[in-house]
């Protein structure tokens, strides 16, 4: 589940961005949680449905005047990962966000494409059920 970033979380965040390698400077880290604590980039963090544990972030910019999120970057506790957390995440971010389109930075591309690519799948399917589940006249 997602939850949005306070001040209580900061060490967690910390934590889960020096995964990403263009955090594993202190300087770049700090700089970057300054960032967050000034509100210019968006944190949310994933929880674990049946425990509180956080396991993973996302960051974006919140662009209001095109209804664009920018997603900066993604963190997976490398415990946790394989296991379609990316996939959950981005969703869950969809959801907190519905009329905002997703997009993101280059090197996150792939990532993007694959989860728009799923999640148009899981629509069409949905759709198809739904019509499939409607009586017809």
């Amino acid at each position: 589940m997602l939850v949005p970033y306070t001040r209580r979380y900061e060490k967690i965040v910390m934590g889960l961005l020096s995964y990403i390698p263009e955090f594993k400077e202190f300087s770049e880290l700090t700089e970057e949680m300054d960032k967050i604590n000034q509100q210019e980039r968006k944190i949310y963090l994933w929880k674990e449905a049946d425990s509180d544990n956080i396991i993973g972030l996302v960051g974006f910019d919140q662009h209001d005047d095109t209804d664009t999120l920018v997603v900066r970057y993604l963190s997976i506790n490398p415990s946790f990962r394989e296991e379609g957390l990316t996939y959950d995440l981005l969703t869950a971010l969809k959801k907190e966000f519905p009329v905002y389109t997703l997009t993101g930075v280059i090197s996150l591309s792939t990532i993007l494409s694959k989860w728009t690519k799923r999640r148009q799948e899981e629509l069409d399917k949905e759709l198809d059920n739904k019509q499939e589940n409607t009586p017809q006249v």
